[in-house]
């Protein structure tokens, strides 16, 4: 058997190899990191002086923390190049069982965060991420406290057994390491930085511990927040200076993209391709060429990642995998502003109550940009998209006037042609009959009928033959709660809709959480509804998706396999013109709409893709 082989029968073995060796011969190599200095890297004077006074608890006068340049090595262990870091105390405290403190480094690649948490009671028991001892990083790398989260921003969360998930940002950026301690965890975090930073650039930041006591969260630890919304809102972030870099200093080695890219591919299934052998060489001559330098040089370091980089590129999968749908994330362009922005409306209407009653509410409507509403030979398909429980209708799109990220997302898929334009419209399943599984009354007898007699859309009228006639223009989606609504609108509203597009939640027909406890009957319930309607599996289409660290997983994924076994009903591919239903299982995926967007963004081109 050869070297490449055995070491593939302990791939966490390998990846421990990997990561001995860099960090054994980086280490004499990393920069001499003290904190006096005169200038910085651009000649110019510092904004900031070289030392930076704070008080007991940390803070400089502006209430901010303060970082000194310097590039720890992320292994658990507390470096001397912390002791340069002041000591932040947090301010805001709301558990009696935990306690903590942070520090910050800083090199010309990333920002370092050091946390030591006193919990003799540590758990992560509960399946939810933030309920879990953990450590929360948010950053606002431009610190333009822009309240909704831009491409610039991001949130992160590590708890003490060092599972990272990630509700917003590339999780390739982030590197960290765990260590329990006698008397509670340490957490070292690094996270790369998209400008090169320099003396005196202040960040938007927080940071938070999460107490867990079994499977609840007991409270937390906030060093700026107050309010506990500094997960939808960055205008709620303090503020960290860097400071202390001298004029010669250069950053210490990166290691941390080498062994994120080597671990992420060891965790990738090789069965689904044809050639993965050209992978596992080029992880064997990483650790052969790692072995024989007395010293790894940055140079080497980052030739390794080329050549894996390519290694991978050149993958050919097998005709079985292809017939998956992978994750692709969004560009980030894509969630800039479009040249070619759409347009939000509001309509109002009334609806039925359980207290035979009606209820006024309103919806939003995303009209895009080529929208002209006097230009009635347009026809424009509709996608129906329902919020998570606890929202609402403007949590989507917001209001008139407004520009959140998914708005962005499709303005730049319209404008590049990924898609034809679309309406695209986000009621809310509270208020009326106040329950996802009456939603669909609500839906077909007032919204559609409201949506598609206002505008532009394939719908003759708004009489239910004609609505029925077009329901191949017609999609229904909805994250969470609205991926329950959307498994309901499937079983109880199939004659007016040809899409769905369930996100991170399964289908509640036989219950609260059913597809995880009753997966196998769920998913017969679900083909029986097609099955007794008389449509063949060409007169329905079902793009479902969730992340592996999402909450919903446990419940939508068993339900997902045991429909992948009914072939007469649901034919599973990622080509549409062989399928009629994918699952996109995407890794590190967290139950945030930041994920979400990223989804509706990939299902997005499947929706109409052959309609006339």
């Amino acid at each position: 058997m050869n070297k490449v082989k055995r070491l593939f029968l302990f791939p966490g073995m390998l990846l421990l190899v990997v990561i001995t060796l860099v960090f054994t011969y980086s280490i004499s190599n990393f920069a001499d990191v003290s904190a006096a200095g005169k200038g910085s890297p651009s000649g110019k004077p510092n904004t900031v002086p070289a030392k930076v006074p704070v008080d007991k608890d940390g803070f400089d006068e502006q209430g901010r923390m303060v970082a000194y340049f310097g590039s720890p090595l992320i292994d658990g262990e507390v470096d001397e190049v912390w002791k340069k870091a002041p000591e932040v105390t947090p301010n805001h405290v709301s558990t009696d069982s935990a306690s903590a403190t942070f520090k910050a480094l800083w090199d010309e690649h990333a920002l370092y965060i050091l946390a030591e948490v006193q919990d003799e009671n540590l758990s992560v028991q509960s399946d939810t991420p933030y309920m879990q001892d953990s450590i929360e990083v948010f950053l606002d790398e431009n610190n333009d406290k822009s309240q909704e989260y831009g491409v610039d921003d991001l949130h992160i969360r590590v708890n003490y057994e060092n599972m990272l998930t990630v509700d917003i940002g590339n999780v390739e950026d982030y590197f960290s390491s765990a260590k329990v301690t006698d008397n509670g965890y340490v957490i070292e975090t690094r996270i790369a930085l998209k400008d090169i930073p320099e003396n005196g650039k202040v960040l938007g930041v927080e940071l938070q511990v999460n107490d867990a006591i079994e499977s609840e969260r007991a409270g937390s630890i906030n060093v700026f927040d107050s309010t506990g919304n500094a997960w939808n809102d960055t205008s709620q972030f303090g503020e960290i200076v860097l400071a202390g870099k001298k004029k010669k200093q250069v950053s210490g080695l990166n290691p941390y993209d080498l062994i994120n890219l080597v671990k992420s591919t060891l965790e990738m299934d090789f069965t689904l391709y044809k050639n993965s052998n050209i992978v596992t060489d080029a992880i064997g001559n990483i650790t052969e060429s790692t072995l024989i330098n007395n010293k790894v040089t940055q140079s080497q370091i980052d030739e390794q990642y080329d050549a894996l980089k390519d290694a991978i590129s050149q993958l050919e999968m097998t005709e079985e995998a292809a017939n998956e749908k992978y994750f692709e994330p969004v560009p980030d362009e894509y969630r800039m502003e479009s040249d070619q922005p759409g347009t939000i409306q509001t309509l109002q209407y009334a609806t039925p109550n359980l207290d035979n009653g009606t209820d006024d509410k309103k919806l939003n409507v995303y009209l895009p940009h080529s929208y002209d509403a006097n230009d009635s030979s347009k026809k424009y398909n509709v996608l129906y998209l329902m919020h998570g429980g606890g929202e609402n209708e403007d949590l989507i799109f917001g209001g008139p006037g407004e520009s959140k990220e998914l708005m962005k997302i499709l303005d730049n898929m319209i404008a590049n042609g990924d898609i034809e334009p679309l309406i695209v419209v986000t009621p809310t399943f509270y208020g009326g009959k106040n329950e996802p599984e009456h939603f669909h009354e609500e839906l077909i007898n007032d919204i559609v009928p409201l949506v598609e007699t206002e505008y532009h859309t394939y719908a003759e009228s708004a009489s239910l033959d004609d609505l029925q006639a077009t329901r191949a223009h017609r999609a229904f989606g909805g994250f969470s709660m609205g991926a329950v609504t959307t498994w309901f609108t499937f079983t109880e509203a199939l004659d007016y809709f040809k899409y769905y597009m369930p996100l991170s939640g399964d289908s509640w027909a036989l219950g609260s959480n059913a597809g995880g406890s009753k997966p196998v009957e769920t998913a017969e319930y679900l083909a029986d509804v097609v099955r007794e309607s008389g449509y063949t599996p060409q007169d329905y289409y079902i793009f479902s998706a969730t992340g592996n660290k999402d909450i919903a997983y446990p419940n939508l994924k068993p339900q997902i396999d045991a429909m992948k076994e009914l072939t007469d009903v649901f034919n599973y591919s990622s080509d549409t013109s062989k399928g009629n239903f994918y699952f996109i299982d995407a890794d590190g995926g967290t139950h945030s709409w930041y994920w979400q967007n990223q989804y509706i963004y990939d299902i997005l081109p499947d929706l109409f893709e052959n309609e006339e």
